[in-house]
């Protein structure tokens, strides 16, 4: 039996109606808890002036702690309640007394899940076709947005490396809705953290390039590393538990 013919014949299960249309939810509902066997990750370290990174946190409470920052693509393509694939850019950051990794850009191939993590979390996620291809000896992707190329990540398994790790855990992200008059309803920071219920299969450190590429709306090329460390391919059993698949709000601004 086909999903459209099940669902005709089931009706629609709405248990709370948290997003639209409620009669059909863009999200699935409830979205936590969901699972990804061999989800594959790509965390290619680099490093940059930090006068940059200061640069972008400035609108916001958080404060760069390293010079490096990570550039990665996330294979979520067997995840059970929305298959996608993740890139984006996370930037180690500090308010107050709580470290974590804040995202300056994230980009996924699929509306349900673009929309729970900028809905649910904060997360700031746009649309972007994405492409992941891994083998024994090397893993790539690349992003393309609006027709353009925007982000490559190659990385060859067979040449070592070794670095030291870049804070990315807890997610720190600024939750903002806006009002229905152009103006912010309310916004927060929102602890998150999925990392306690990972799953490592394996881990591999390795040498990598990186190539980002600017758009108007998308100015990646400021985020160019001036040099590129190694990079982590990890792969494992993701899972978003009901104890930490969800997020926390820290405080309201």
């Amino acid at each position: 039996m086909d999903e459209a013919k099940a669902g005709s014949e089931q009706g629609y299960r709405v248990q709370s109606g948290n997003n639209m249309p409620i009669q059909a939810p863009l999200i699935p509902d409830p979205f936590v808890p969901y699972h990804c066997p061999h989800n594959a990750n790509l965390m290619v370290v680099c490093r940059t002036d930090k006068a940059v990174l200061e640069k972008y946190l400035a609108p916001t409470p958080f404060e760069a702690i390293d010079d490096r920052y990570v550039v990665y693509a996330s294979d979520f393509s067997r995840c059970d309640k929305t298959p996608f694939m993740d890139t984006g850019i996370i930037v180690p950051v500090r308010w107050g007394k709580r470290t974590g990794g804040y995202f300056l850009f994230e980009y996924e191939n699929n509306d349900s899940a673009i929309a729970a993590g900028r809905d649910l979390w904060g997360y700031p996620k746009k649309y972007a076709e994405i492409l992941f291809e891994e083998s024994e000896a090397a893993v790539r992707s690349r992003t393309v947005r609006k027709g353009e190329t925007i982000m490559e990540l190659r990385c060859n398994l067979t040449r070592p490396a070794e670095f030291e790790p870049v804070v990315t855990t807890p997610h720190l992200n600024i939750h903002i809705q806006p009002g229905p008059d152009g103006r912010i309803l309310n916004k927060r920071i929102i602890e998150r953290d999925t990392s306690p219920d990972f799953a490592l299969e394996s881990e591999c450190k390795a040498m990598a390039e990186v190539s980002l590429r600017g758009l108007s709306s998308d100015p990646l090329h400021e985020l160019q590393p001036q040099e590129v460390l190694g990079a982590s391919f990890v792969v494992g059993h993701f899972h978003a538990t009901e104890e930490n698949g969800w997020g926390r709000t820290v405080v309201e601004l």
